[in-house]
């Protein structure tokens, strides 16, 4: 069973902004992981690119206290210099999600969560729509 998990940032917006129709899902989602059937994970650069983008659609006390609910069960990990290095001749298109699965790679997560399934056509590890995931986990929910 899948032990440890890198949420994209997708995801979180997905709830933190009840984006429908995948609001429900995500939410399966991040559920999980706050029960700790799972253990995830969000990189380091994703905290800030979530702060950016809910303090624009709703302030920057409502961005933090979202922050801070996550990371009750969602584990920072930093991105490093070889993360970026890798990520600059990664065949994952994508920079942003290159950093992050090179980062996800060095702290040993099992999978990486996201609606951008083709962003990571080559990723190394597995990569997992919300339903696919869940769908791991279907006799637990």
């Amino acid at each position: 069973m899948i032990k440890r998990v890198l949420v994209d940032t997708d995801i979180i917006l997905d709830v933190a902004l009840a984006r429908n129709p995948f609001l429900e899902s995500s939410k399966l989602v991040l559920a999980l992981l706050e029960n700790y059937i799972a253990v995830g994970f969000i990189t380091s650069n994703e905290i800030t690119n979530l702060y950016y983008i809910l303090r624009k659609s709703g302030g920057d006390a409502n961005a933090r206290k979202f922050i801070a609910e996550i990371l009750k069960y969602l584990t920072v990990i930093t991105v490093e210099h070889a993360d970026i290095l890798h990520a600059l001749t990664s065949p994952i298109a994508d920079f942003k999600d290159s950093v992050q699965h090179n980062a996800a790679l060095r702290n040993q997560c099992d999978c990486i969560i996201t609606r951008n399934l083709d962003d990571y056509k080559y990723s190394d590890l597995a990569v997992y729509s919300p339903i696919d995931f869940l769908s791991l986990y279907k006799e637990i929910i």
